[in-house]
Formats: structure tokens, C-alpha cells, sequence
């Protein structure tokens, strides 16, 4: 079928680029059905009438830059590097190239890069948040704090907004708590509440503590870790942050696992040091060990919901069922307003196939009553409906998935899978998980079916 559409995307074109002129409403027409393409995740159809408009007006600038855009959301990038360079040599606004740029260097995880083209943008556009948002998070992601301090302090010179004032503070609370209590009265924000309460202790290594739970709290992990080390190099004793420095590595993807070992070693009964441990380990495909921790962790504190849903997942990597079940139970009595435990759950039963449909169905409906705009639980009740035969119910929530997140690859996937490959709307869905998720598994799977007779 795709052969087909690109067969009479081909004659079409044949057709039209002979007739009218190089500006003329045939080649807008062009363009509308790109943008068309490119919203419906066929971005390779998106492409080809970009390239089909462009023979018709090469000089367009405009167009060019969106062809950078398709082809990027192609992972073409040295095609999309390319265009771009074309639209810039014609005139293309130097504020909407650097974007771009930018953009593609954080994807890339080049932050110093990617500094460097938001600094251009937001000297361009002085009053557009969105550079100086970005420069600050990139600078502090390439660990250039005094960068991301004056990027700051531009912000707030240029627009003075509350998100401006807490971006400011947030870098200045670590040395300069003071100026940090200035900016955050002028943010109004409610997120400055717990740096305002960690900025009060009069104990500095409990004042790191803290502030490095309120940087993680937000997910500024690069200011967290530098919080908890300050705390560790004043208190090597300090157990509670050589766990959390050791879990704030390893959510960086670098090793924290002597961190963590120091922490069980200080404190033995430390809670939240085994269950650090148990993810590190747990993350490295030791399930062994990840149990012993949580297992330890369980005995001391039976009524900790998190341990108990923990032993539920762990025993689910190592298929054994009837153990996860037991504890994702008891976890789920513990904290039955806990979401992620009823998707657990649901991966359980839908996604192990273990217990009865129904069990599936139930579950799945609860994660997604208690979290209603999160695409995946409505990804587990239309895979729950699926299993159990309900085809209209799956239809409906998976719809709903993909509407709540249009980038989620398996949302597109499962609804190939109820439509089926030998359908033109199956083979789309799957055409879109496999251009969503080109190198992940969800991508490959599509391909694979895509590839069947």
C-alpha cells in the first residue's frame, strides 16, 4: 500500500511541475499537504513534497528549513544539516537557524554546543524566554555554571519574569543564599518553598541536604549532585547524601556505585541507601542482589510501599509471577492512590499475560482513574482490551494515548496491532511507531512486522 501512495505521489508530480509558475498556489498546495504529512508522523511523504516544492522554488528559504525539519525527525541529520545550511546561505532569519541548531545539539547531548547557538538566539530575540530557558539549562547540563549564572542575569535584565528570577536563584543558592532569597521573592513561585526552608538551617551540611532534595525534586540533577558532594566533603560521614550522590550519578548515567556502597557501609539500616543500591544493581541486571537489598530494606520498614512495589518488579524481571504479584498486592494495599503501582500491575497481567484478562482490565482502569492524562495507562487498558476481546474499548483508549502523547511510539504500535498489517490504517500506525522510535525496540518491532509477508 505504500508503494502504492508513493506510485501516485510520483505521477502527481510528474503532472504538476508542468504547469504554472514558480510562485504560483500549486506549490503552497505542496506544502499544506507536507505539514499535513509531517502532523501525522509520515515524515518521509513530508520530505518528498518539500523537495517536490523546492524544484519549483529553490530560493525559498522558508522551504528549506522545513525540509531540515522533516529530515531531522528522519534522524537524517546530515541531511537536515545540509538543508539548513541552504536556507542560511539564502537568508534565513539567523534567530530561527540557530534554533534549530541549538535544538539538535541538545538532542545530541552537546550541551557547550548547543549553549553557544541559544546564546545567538537570544540576542536576536531579547524578549523571547524560550532562548534564555534553554541556554541556562544546556550551560548548567555542560556544567558551565558561571555561563548559566550570566545567561541568568541576562534574563532577568531583559524581562524580569518569575521564571527568570527562579531560574537566577536556583544557581545562586549554593554559594550566595542571600541573593538567592532576594530572587526567589521576586519568582512568586511556589517551587521556591523548599529551597527557602533549606536556605533557613543554620547547619550547613542539613542546608546542602536539603537543597539537594529540592534540586532533585525538579530534576536539576547537575546543581544536586554538587549540593550533596559539598555536603559529603564537609561530612564524609554523612550517609544520607553519599546515597542520594551515588543515586544522583547514576540517574546521569555515570556510576555511583561507590557512593552507594559507602552509604550502606556507614549505615546498614539506611533505608533509602539499599534501595538506591537495589536500582543500581537492579539497572545492571544483577537481580540478585537488587533483592537482597530490598529484602533487608522490607524487613525493617514492612509497611514501606515503594520497597514492597519494588520486590513486585524485580520478581516480574525474573518471571516470578506469583512472587511480584504477592507484593505488588501488598504495595497496592499499602498505597491504593498510587498509580505507578496499579501500571505495574497491568504490566503483569496484560504484559506477562499472567492471571485472568479481567484482572488485566481492572487494574489497567484503575492506574488510568487515578492517572488520566498520562498516555501509558491508557496504553495498558487498550492492550488490557485487547487481551480480553473488547476491540472497541481497546480502539478507544489507545485513541486516546496517542492523542494525550502523539510522539508515543507504542501507542501507534498497539493500534497497527488492532487494526491489523494487511489494513492501510494498521500498516500507517505501524509506519509511525517505526518513525517514532527508529532505533528503539518499539521501532524495530514495527519494522519487523511491516517486513512480514
Amino acid at each position: 500500500m505504500k508503494a502504492f501512495r508513493g506510485l501516485g505521489f510520483l505521477l502527481i508530480l510528474g503532472g504538476l511541475l508542468l504547469l504554472g509558475r514558480p510562485d504560483d498556489a500549486i506549490t503552497l498546495s505542496f506544502v499544506q499537504r507536507a505539514d499535513e504529512f509531517r502532523a501525522s508522523i509520515d515524515y518521509q511523504l513530508a520530505a518528498d513534497y518539500l523537495r517536490v516544492a523546492l524544484v519549483r522554488q529553490p530560493w525559498n528559504a522558508t522551504l528549506h528549513v522545513k525540509l531540515a525539519e522533516s529530515l531531522a525527525l528522519l534522524h537524517d541529520r546530515p541531511g537536515a544539516q545540509q538543508a539548513l545550511a541552504e536556507a542560511e546561505r539564502l537568508g534565513a532569519e539567523v534567530a530561527t537557524v540557530e534554533r534549530l541548531r541549538a535544538m539538535w545539539a541538545e538532542q545530541d547531548q552537546w550541551f557547550a554546543e548547543a549553549v553557544q547557538h541559544w546564546s545567538l538566539v537570544s540576542e536576536r530575540r531579547p524578549l523571547d524566554e524560550t532562548p534564555y530557558r534553554h541556554g541556562v539549562e544546556a550551560a548548567v547540563q555542560a556544567e558551565q555554571l558561571t555561563v548559566a549564572r550570566s545567561t541568568a542575569e541576562r534574563w532577568v535584565a531583559a524581562l524580569a519574569s518569575p521564571e527568570a528570577h527562579s531560574a537566577l536563584a536556583k544557581l545562586l543558592a549554593l554559594e550566595e543564599a542571600n541573593a538567592a532569597l532576594a530572587e526567589w521573592q521576586l519568582s512568586h513561585s511556589d517551587q521556591a518553598q523548599p529551597f527557602l526552608q533549606a536556605l533557613q538551617q543554620s547547619d550547613r551540611t542539613l542546608q546542602l541536604m536539603l537543597l539537594g532534595r529540592a534540586y532533585l525534586a525538579q530534576n536539576d540533577l547537575v546543581l544536586a549532585q554538587r549540593a550533596f558532594d559539598e555536603a559529603i566533603r564537609i561530612n564524609p560521614a554523612y550517609a544520607e547524601a553519599q546515597a542520594f550522590a551515588g543515586f544522583v550519578r547514576d540517574q546521569r548515567e555515570r556510576d555511583g556505585q561507590a557512593w552507594l556502597d559507602r552509604a550502606v557501609a556507614l549505615d546498614p539500616n539506611l533505608i533509602v541507601a539499599r534501595y538506591f543500591r537495589a536500582r543500581h544493581l537492579w539497572e545492571r541486571a544483577d537481580l540478585g542482589g537488587a533483592l537482597d537489598d530490598l529484602n533487608y530494606a522490607i524487613e525493617r520498614d514492612p509497611t514501606n510501599a515503594l520497597i514492597a512495589a519494588e520486590i513486585g518488579r524485580v520478581s516480574m524481571q525474573r518471571r516470578d509471577f506469583a512472587n511480584a504479584e504477592k507484593w505488588l498486592t501488598q504495595a497496592r494495599d499499602l498505597k491504593p492512590q498510587d498509580a505507578a503501582i496499579w501500571k505495574s500491575l497491568a504490566e503483569l497481567y496484560v504484559g506477562r499475560s499472567y492471571g485472568t484478562p479481567d484482572q488485566g482490565v481492572a487494574a489497567a482502569q484503575h492506574s488510568v482513574t487515578l492517572a488520566p492524562a498520562e498516555a501509558e495507562a491508557h496504553v495498558w487498558l487498550g492492550r488490557a482490551y485487547l487481551r480480553s476481546g473488547d476491540r472497541g474499548g481497546a480502539e478507544r483508549e489507545l485513541n486516546e494515548a496517542a492523542r494525550l502523547d502523539p510522539q508515543s511510539a507504542l501507542a501507534h504500535f498497539y493500534l497497527g496491532h488492532l487494526f491489523g498489517r494487511e489494513t492501510e490504517a494498521g500498516r500507517a500506525e505501524y509506519h509511525r511507531a517505526a518513525a517514532l522510535d527508529p532505533e528503539g525496540p518499539i521501532g524495530v518491532a514495527a519494522k519487523r512486522v511491516l517486513r512480514l509477508p
